[in-house]
């Protein structure tokens, strides 16, 4: 048995790495910004996690034979594989993430709606991680506009039930059922919450990290440089040295041995100054 689960894990992070790479690989290898890039694996990651979220979902339709809500899913799952195919095809990684958003918030408020405009976890899990992952990856005023459509609808849910409002109903999907199915959900938005997100701070992390190594690498090599230049001034400047001290020319002496001197001092200026901690 741990030999099976330890195929199937390899597996599954094989089918990621090979979709990730056909989806986002040429955004990956064309960027150098480091922030653009986390933005691609950030985006991905919201996608691919969330058609892999539809399958419980799915479950759940298929067992209340709720076909209103598997329509729903249906046209989740369209969408969500629309944004891939646009990731792919080039479109910028912020036109895609604001469409991403408002596409995981607009179907599953329709959903919400027709479920008796359900308020539960259900449905408010997936509407604050939209919301979270368009602050992240996009900008503020797309994500006040998303912020905006929420409130807008909370304000009719609440319009509708003060007035006590008959709207359509989907069959096949009780309260009941709600409160069975919300933890397992909400379960599943949890790991979600955690390897999305997680995952895209990891990222940042490790992207920053190269960055200062590559900084520190540029930086000493240019030190290298700088002090090969300077050895190797001295180094003719001490032969030239010896030549006049054979041939008794203290005054071309003298002077070789200032001028060694002004070199050491500025290989020694050059070498404080690059070690001087940043502020």
């Amino acid at each position: 048995m741990p030999q099976l689960i330890k195929r199937i894990y390899i597996l599954a992070v094989k089918i990621y790495h090979n979709t990730q790479e056909a989806v986002i690989g040429n955004a990956l290898h064309i960027s150098t910004d480091s922030r653009e890039r986390c933005n691609a694996r950030l985006l991905f990651d919201y996608l691919f996690f969330h058609l892999l979220l539809l399958i419980p979902e799915s479950l759940i339709g298929l067992y209340t034979h709720n076909t209103t809500e598997l329509l729903l899913i249906g046209a989740f799952l369209f969408s969500l594989g629309g944004c891939l195919i646009l990731v792919r095809k080039g479109v910028p990684v912020k036109t895609v993430s604001i469409i991403a958003a408002f596409v995981t918030f607009l179907i599953p408020a329709a959903c919400s709606f027709l479920n008796s405009q359900d308020l539960s976890l259900r449905y408010s899990m997936i509407w604050v991680l939209s919301i979270l992952f368009c602050y992240i990856a996009t900008n503020i005023a797309a994500t006040l506009a998303l912020g905006g459509l929420l409130c807008g609808y909370l304000s009719l849910v609440a319009w509708i039930k003060v007035n006590n409002i008959t709207t359509y109903v989907v069959p096949g999907f009780t309260s009941e059922q709600s409160l069975i199915f919300t933890p397992v959900l909400a379960g599943f938005y949890i790991i979600f919450l955690i390897r999305v997100l997680g995952g895209h701070y990891r990222n940042i992390f490790i992207s920053e990290h190269e960055r200062t190594i590559q900084k520190q690498k540029q930086h000493s090599s240019l030190l290298s440089q700088h002090l090969t230049k300077q050895f190797i001034i001295l180094k003719g400047l001490s032969r030239s040295g010896k030549s006049k001290y054979l041939d008794g020319n203290k005054e071309l002496l003298e002077a070789c041995l200032i001028e060694i001197e002004k070199q050491c001092e500025s290989a020694i200026s050059y070498l404080d100054s690059n070690h001087q901690p940043e502020n």
